[in-house]
Parts: C-alpha cells; sequence; structure tokens
C-alpha cells in the first residue's frame, strides 16, 4: 500500500487521471461481464452480468416502444435510462458494461497467444542457428507478407462453430511475427553474455539456460510489446464485429455490434446519434486511458 500511495503521489497529473479513469472501466467491465450462470423462469440457463443481478435488468431485453431513448429519460416503466437505449430498446448502459468486458478479456487473451507463440518461436529459432533459423525466419516473413484481414476471416469461417475462443486465437495469431522477431534478436545476444557461457562451461543444458538465464532477460522485453499490442487488438475486435466477420462467435455485446446495430437504423427518418457518440465515446476512453498507461509504464 506504500509503494502504490507513493507512486499515486509522485505521478504527473495527467497518468493519475488516466489510471483512475482505466481503474473505473476495469471495475464497470468486470461488473458488466456475463460470468454468473443463472436459470430463467421457463427453466433455460442464460448468464447475467453483477449489474444486471443487482439492478434487475437484462441487456438482452427488448422492448419496441422503448427504443432509441435519449439518456436520462424515462421508459414506459418509468425508471431512469441513463445512457438510453438503443435500435431494438435494450438498455445502452449494460450493453456497454458488456462491451467492456468483452473487449478487454479479448485484448487480453490475444495478446496472451502472441506472446506465448512469438516468444517459443523466436526463441527456438535463435537457439537452432544455421540454416534452421534462416528457414524458420523465412516463414516469419512469408506469414507477415499475408494480409491480415484475409488470415482472420478464413480462420474464424473455419472454426467458428468454437465459439469466441476463435476470435482472440486468430487475432493472437496475426500479431506473433514482430514479437518472434523481437525475442529472437534478444536471445541472440544474449547466448554470448558471460554468464550464459559460464552457465554452458559448468554442463548446464539448452533447457536450464533457458530458463534460468535467458528466459529472465527476454521477458520485460516481451511483456512491453505484449502490453502495447493492447490497443491494437481492441480496435480490432471491434472492427472485426462491427464488419460481421466473426459472426455468431462474438458476444453481441461488444463495441462494434452496438455501433454496428444502431447505424443500420439511421436514416432521414431517425436521427438518433446519441447511441453511437456514446458507443464510441467509450471506446475511445477506454483507448485513450490505456494508451496514457502503457506509455508511462513503458518509459
Amino acid at each position: 500500500m506504500n509503494s502504490v500511495r507513493a507512486w499515486w503521489l509522485a505521478a504527473p497529473l495527467g497518468e493519475r487521471i488516466s489510471s483512475g479513469v482505466l481503474l473505473v472501466l476495469l471495475i464497470t467491465g468486470l461488473l458488466g461481464g456475463r460470468w454468473w450462470a443463472i436459470t430463467d423462469t421457463h427453466g433455460h440457463a442464460q448468464k447475467r452480468s453483477a449489474l444486471e443481478l443487482v439492478t434487475g435488468g437484462n441487456a438482452d431485453r427488448t422492448n419496441p416502444s422503448d427504443r432509441l431513448l435519449a439518456p436520462f429519460s424515462r421508459d414506459n416503466a418509468g425508471a431512469i435510462s441513463l445512457l438510453g437505449t438503443d435500435e431494438l430498446g435494450r438498455s445502452l448502459g449494460l450493453r456497454l458494461s458488456a462491451a467492456l468486458a468483452t473487449s478487454v478479456l479479448v485484448g487480453f487473451a490475444a495478446a496472451l497467444v502472441a506472446i506465448v507463440l512469438g516468444t517459443a518461436y523466436g526463441m527456438f529459432a535463435a537457439l537452432a542457428g544455421g540454416r534452421t533459423d534462416e528457414l524458420l525466419m523465412r516463414f516469419v516473413e512469408i506469414t507477415a507478407a499475408v494480409p491480415n484481414v484475409v488470415i482472420i476471416v478464413v480462420l474464424v469461417a473455419a472454426l467458428q462453430g468454437y465459439g469466441s475462443v476463435v476470435i482472440f486465437a486468430a487475432m493472437g495469431l496475426l500479431y506473433w511475427q514482430q514479437i518472434s522477431r523481437v525475442v529472437r534478436a534478444r536471445v541472440m545476444r544474449l547466448r554470448n553474455e558471460q554468464y550464459v557461457e559460464a552457465s554452458r562451461a559448468l554442463g548446464a543444458g539448452v533447457f536450464h539456460r533457458m530458463r534460468w538465464h535467458i528466459l529472465p532477460g527476454v521477458l520485460p522485453t516481451v511483456l512491453t510489446y505484449g502490453a502495447l499490442l493492447l490497443p491494437k487488438l481492441i480496435i480490432l475486435e471491434g472492427l472485426l464485429s462491427f464488419l460481421g466477420v466473426s459472426g455468431h462467435a462474438s458476444s453481441p455485446h461488444s463495441f462494434g455490434r452496438i455501433i454496428a446495430g444502431v447505424t443500420s437504423t439511421l436514416s432521414h427518418l431517425s436521427l438518433s446519434w446519441w447511441p453511437v457518440l456514446i458507443t464510441c465515446g467509450c471506446m475511445a476512453i477506454l483507448l485513450l486511458a490505456l494508451n496514457r498507461v502503457l506509455d508511462a509504464r513503458t518509459k
């Protein structure tokens, strides 16, 4: 606690504001994530968030008479809708809280996939050396040359039945190449250090040297690159869900799904622009706060 308090007092005002905003958004996403399995009145198993259980609301509940309500409007039941409703009369606040959980979870999971795959590949290439290293790095260059959209469309179309796990797995497969290059360069430098050479002279095997000498030297750099991937992955998840590339494998409550649903109803007869503005603003605040905090942490 003392170290946290010391950091808070020493941190610039902008960093403290960004950290506070990010913390609030993460807590909102944690409470808005649909983690709790319940059984409805018809005996069907469904998942609800803590916010839904506390407020009695339901992000899936539609009501045509309450569609596209402005923020702080009263619905037909007389309750105040803080952020308004979407094109089907669903609570925009509950949907955005669930979207926060979806974006952060998918971003972290995809970054983890990219880190694990890129680190393992880069370390193996560097330690193998010679022609094996050359062939492995040529494969990295070939896969990096293929457009990302093509890869993810093919993967999602082929494995869509496996659910949302396909989304972050496919996204992680798009960004492992850069991490593998960084890891390879770092390992090639570390393997010639004196303490690694001494370990080899004492009879330590390859796996021992990787575990106790090389991996600790690589990990800080890898985690930094992985953290900087998070904003890109969150934007990519929103774009894919907006375009409908992810199909039914993505959560119905994501930033892209919300924006796509509302914009499809906009016309000269329906000028309800606030759901799009609120959703884009929420996503922008999340990305700005995340970028500000990560930039401060990686300096």
